[in-house]
């Protein structure tokens, strides 16, 4: 019986996956993810009982599968270089094999931005705390006084725009998928390399 429920409750999340990212929060409808799923509404009821508590949970499993490693990667004792490359080898990963994620979060930010908010707190995830953290590391190992923010966002958009571009990347520069994933994998150090290499360089200039 358990496995069955388990069963039902991951074809609804997938369901909910495909129709949320085509229809967003405000376009997607309870009878649209039944159909998906296969399953009735009724039964889709039973399960997550609204709508929105369908959004939460998707949001929270798509959420999880990209930042879940955020807060152990960036509060333990290893040098930054190696937090950033930790982190995007894991998080290059997971957007490679889920690529509606991205898509998914920022629709998701832009909709419900107060469901974002209830995920950080049930995970336990300070963000302030996280800056500060960084903050002091970056004093420490560069000298320098660069506002974290925004090393957190040159992270993410030096890593998230290669995902979400994939078609015209590809296109553009007549790449096989194989040298897609290959420019992916190099990622994984170019990326660190380049940020800790700028930070050397507010040293200098400081």
């Amino acid at each position: 019986m358990v496995n069955t429920q388990q069963g039902t409750e991951e074809k609804i999340l997938e369901a909910a996956k495909k129709v949320f990212h085509r229809k967003g929060y405000e376009g997607a409808r309870m009878q649209e993810i039944a159909d998906e799923a296969e399953i009735n509404k009724a039964l889709l009821h039973y399960y997550f009982r609204s709508k929105e508590n369908l959004f939460e949970a998707v949001f929270k499993d798509a959420f999880f599968k990209l930042m879940g490693r955020a807060k152990t990667v960036f509060l333990s004792d290893k040098p930054l270089k190696e937090k950033i490359q930790e982190f995007l080898s894991h998080y290059l990963d997971v957007l490679s094999e889920n690529s509606y994620i991205p898509w998914f979060i920022l629709n998701g930010m832009y909709e419900r931005p107060d469901v974002l908010k209830v995920i950080f707190e049930k995970a336990e995830i300070n963000p302030l705390q996280l800056m500060e953290r960084l903050r002091n590391q970056i004093q420490d190992e560069y000298g320098s006084e660069v506002n974290p923010f925004h090393i957190w966002l040159n992270v993410l958009s030096l890593s998230i725009f290669p995902v979400v571009a994939k078609p015209l990347i590809r296109e553009l520069f007549q790449i096989t998928e194989e040298g897609y994933q290959q420019i992916l994998e190099q990622r994984k150090t170019e990326v660190p390399r380049f940020i800790t290499n700028a930070l050397k360089g507010y040293e200098e200039n400081s």
